[in-house]
């Protein structure tokens, strides 16, 4: 028997992935008058890709650690310092325009993803009734 929730795993990676680029991105936000501030933003990166995009794995040194990334803004993501802005005088290179276009494009994915994972289910709720 195949997994029945295997379509929807990827799915949650990425609301999972929207979720924290929204957090990283309201931050950018919240410090718009934060002389010197420079914005962060999250690049998407493939699990398989991040060990190799940093050089090294990530690995519990000791069976009490917590797992690698887990529950961490790492886990769906590289976080970087976006600096394209350009600074303005104080020095905070937080772009209010700029980053509010971010924030709702980020949203209106989140959103699409929502309705499909939403979808998903419904079908998996329309089998396990039996098609009624």
């Amino acid at each position: 028997m195949s997994n029945l929730f295997a379509n929807i795993a990827p799915l949650q990676a990425s609301l999972d992935y929207h979720m924290d680029r929204h957090n990283v991105l309201s931050s950018n936000i919240a410090h718009v008058d934060t002389p010197g501030y420079k914005p962060s933003d999250l690049a998407r990166v493939e699990s398989a890709e991040f060990a190799n995009a940093l050089g090294v794995a990530m690995d519990r040194t000791n069976a009490m650690h917590m797992n690698a990334g887990a529950g961490s803004i790492d886990q769906n993501g590289m976080v970087f310092k976006d600096l394209s802005a350009g600074a303005g005088n104080d020095g905070n290179y937080v772009s209010l325009d700029r980053e509010a276009a971010k924030l709702a494009a980020n949203h209106i994915r989140f959103d699409v993803v929502s309705s499909v994972v939403s979808a998903e289910l419904r079908s998996l709720a329309f089998a396990a009734r039996d098609a009624k």
